[in-house]
C-alpha cells in the first residue's frame, strides 16, 4: 500500500512471488493457483453432493464408484460444470459471495428460531433442554441476531456493498 499498489485479481498476487524466484517462482506460484482454486471447488461440489443425495435419499459417498451412487456423482460433474460457467460469464466471485453473506445474515433469524424453540421442547428433548440461563443468553443473541438482519441489506444498499 506504502506504493500505491492495489491487487485487484490473482494474477498480481503472483508478481512478487516471480519477481523475487523467477521461472521457479513462476511454477510454484501455477501449482499453489490450481490446487487452492481446484480443492475449494472440488470440496463445494462434494458439498453439494452430500446434501443433495442426503437429502432426496439416493446413495451417496466419494469411495463408492459412480455404478453405485449415480445420483451422487451426477451432483458433483454438475456442480463443478456450473461454477466454471458462472465464471466464465464474467462475475465479480468476490461481489457474489459479499451479496450471498449479507442475504444470510438476513435470513439468520429464519434458521436460529427453530433452533431455540426445539431446544425448548420437553416432548422432544425431555430432561435436555435448555436452562433459564441458557434461555437468557440465547434470546439476547436473538434479539442482536434480529436487529443484524434488519440492518444488513438495508447497510449493503447504503453502502453500495462496501465500494
Amino acid at each position: 500500500m506504502p506504493a500505491g499498489i492495489q491487487v485487484s485479481d490473482l494474477g498480481q498476487v503472483a508478481l512478487p512471488v516471480v519477481s523475487t524466484l523467477g521461472k521457479v517462482g513462476l511454477i510454484v506460484v501455477i501449482v499453489g493457483f490450481f490446487a487452492a482454486t481446484f480443492g475449494a471447488a472440488l470440496e463445494a461440489g462434494l458439498a453439494a453432493s452430500y446434501s443433495v443425495t442426503q437429502y432426496f435419499g439416493r446413495r451417496w459417498g466419494k469411495s463408492l464408484p459412480p455404478v453405485q451412487a449415480p445420483y451422487f456423482h451426477l451432483v458433483i460433474m454438475v456442480s463443478l460444470l456450473s461454477g466454471t460457467l458462472f465464471i466464465l460469464t464474467g462475475v465479480d466471485p468476490v461481489t457474489v459471495t459479499e451479496y450471498s453473506l449479507v442475504f444470510s445474515a438476513a435470513a439468520l433469524p429464519l434458521t436460529y428460531l427453530p433452533i431455540l424453540v426445539v431446544a425448548n421442547d420437553r416432548a422432544y428433548l425431555g430432561e435436555r433442554v435448555n436452562s433459564l440461563f441458557t434461555n437468557v443468553l440465547a434470546s439476547i443473541y436473538l434479539v442482536v441476531v434480529c436487529v443484524v438482519s434488519v440492518a444488513s441489506i438495508p447497510l449493503m444498499v447504503y453502502t453500495k456493498a462496501g465500494q
